[in-house]
């Protein structure tokens, strides 16, 4: 099999019954999603017409049991469909300009470690690195929040251009097991993923770093799923998710610094405070040196007790 980018298996959605006869009664040819305009909207229509509430500023219509906003509009964080004029934000760039602002999520716990993608093509994990290269550089889109209050974003890799961080659900049989990864937003076979399933939700997290600047927690759209890096992560292990507070292991430090006003709009975690193995924000943790301090491979953190124990073996 051939991959384009990083693409894992397609996130599950709860669909309805498939109904042939609806599917075929109402078809339109969809335009697929593309970078600054995401056009499954995350509904179905298999056995009814898409709800007219998607309508929002836009047209939606019913392609193979999917709803898809028409060729003149963009899925809203919402799933509605909205014309030009609620447009796709792509945060830190100026409106007279065609930068990107990459920005790099640098743990709270280990500021020498940041989140990063994978390098082949055909890995879609997410990892921790100590090397700040394009694999742990993302830009964020947000689309238009619609009738959400609160934003969330797509979160491009630099790395690999028409991917985004998001966390999948890769169980069986509806157990549940959540993965962070690397997503096409049109998978291998063609197909437009849905928007929720693509979007990631920055959380204030329940603690600033030392210089007061605010940290954030990496959370799916659609489940209560953080992203953190844990006591006995390696740079050669994919990072796992907690659906509380994972602790100082999954706060995270933005940089360059996301606008006052999103800062401002983002919601503040008020779930349950981790209790357990929680680590600390480190006391090296500001923007100011963030960039500076050496970078090193997490395999230290666990490779050197296991040394220490070898050592008392030997002894």
């Amino acid at each position: 099999i051939s991959f384009k980018h990083c693409a894992p298996p397609a996130p599950k959605m709860a669909t309805k019954a498939v109904s042939v006869l609806a599917v075929f009664a109402w078809h339109v040819q969809a335009e697929p999603n593309a970078r600054m305009c995401i056009k499954n909207t995350g509904g179905s229509c298999t056995v009814s017409d898409c709800y007219k509430w998607r309508e929002a500023t836009g047209g939606v219509g019913c392609d193979v049991g999917r709803c898809f906003c028409d060729d003149t509009s963009c899925s809203g964080i919402d799933g509605g469909c909205y014309t030009e004029d609620h447009k796709y934000t792509e945060l830190g760039a100026a409106n007279t300009s065609i930068e990107t602002t990459w920005y790099t999520f640098t743990n709270a716990r280990w500021p020498d470690f940041v989140l990063r993608t994978a390098s082949l093509s055909t890995n879609s994990n997410i990892y921790a690195t100590g090397d700040i290269q394009d694999e742990s550089r993302f830009s964020l889109v947000m689309p238009p929040l619609g009738q959400e209050g609160e934003p969330s974003f797509l979160m491009y890799s630099k790395k690999w251009p028409d991917a985004v961080v998001q966390i999948a659900d890769t169980g069986e049989y509806g157990d549940a097991k959540y993965l962070p990864a690397c997503t096409n937003i049109v998978d291998s076979v063609g197909s437009s993923r849905p928007i929720p399933n693509l979007m990631m939700s920055l959380v204030v997290a329940p603690q600033a770093a030392a210089d007061g600047t605010p940290l954030v927690m990496l959370k799916a759209y659609w489940a209560q799923q953080y992203i953190y890096v844990s006591q006995g992560t390696t740079s050669l292990s994919s990072l796992p998710t907690w659906g509380e507070d994972p602790g100082a292991g999954g706060y995270w430090m933005v940089n360059p610094p996301l606008p006052a006003n999103i800062v401002k709009a983002l919601p503040k975690f008020n779930g349950m405070r981790c209790s357990t193995m929680c680590g600390e924000v480190s006391k090296d943790l500001s923007m100011t040196n963030i960039n500076a301090a050496p970078r090193a491979s997490l395999e230290g953190v666990v490779i050197a007790p296991i040394l220490a124990v070898l050592a008392w073996m030997r002894a």
